[in-house]
């Protein structure tokens, strides 16, 4: 190996290591509260036509990811320009693993044992927390308290499921609805207090 190989592979590793310990500039709040009200809004109709299909929350979680995830790669190229590709992957390598269990948990629980859909909520809540932890140390400190929030609702949610009377709609309603519009709401406040940080 020559020197310059050597010295490429030291600025590579400086960049990796520079990509996971940055913080990450691309989540908008404006489009996480945007998947706040999206959340409130299918609630909402579900418990008019009193519906509970979960399937439309997988593919409404599908279509807020695609949002959130596009608004992430413009925004992350415009704040991080040179290292947006790291930090991308730096980020979903750490988050994708829980969406994807998430998915993965609810279609098999809603196909093979529906009888256990009611539990769907509670876990997605508790995914959600660890997703947000897992990515921790590239968002605002204040994240924390949204994982937080998470993990608590989703322990009442499996508590609460045991609960017939409770709709399900209002399981997913009131935690992601609320949940995304003060995620929203902690971006917000992060990038007015440290706007370059």
């Amino acid at each position: 190996m020559t020197d310059i190989d050597s010295a490429l592979d030291d600025i590579a590793r400086l960049r990796e290591q520079l990509a996971a310990s940055s913080r990450f500039q691309g989540l908008a709040p404006g489009v996480v509260a945007l998947t706040g009200l999206f959340a409130l809004a299918l609630g909402g109709w579900q418990l008019r036509a009193t519906e509970e299909d979960l399937f439309v929350w997988i593919l409404l979680a599908a279509i807020c990811a695609l949002m959130i995830g596009t608004e992430a790669v413009v925004r992350s190229r415009t704040h991080h320009r040179a290292m947006a590709d790291r930090m991308l992957t730096t980020t979903l390598n750490r988050f994708l693993p829980v969406a994807t269990a998430g998915a993965i948990i609810g279609i098999v629980i809603l196909l093979r044992a529906p009888e256990h859909g009611r539990l769907l909520p509670g876990l997605w809540q508790v995914l959600m927390g660890v997703g947000i932890f897992s990515v921790l140390s590239n968002l605002p400190r204040q994240m924390l308290f949204a994982a937080l929030f998470y993990f608590a609702t989703g322990t009442a949610s499996l508590i609460l499921s045991a609960n017939n009377a409770l709709s399900t709609a209002w399981l997913m309603m009131v935690p992601f609805g609320v949940g995304q519009l003060f995620v929203a709401g902690l971006l917000l406040h992060a990038s007015r207090e440290a706007p370059h940080g």
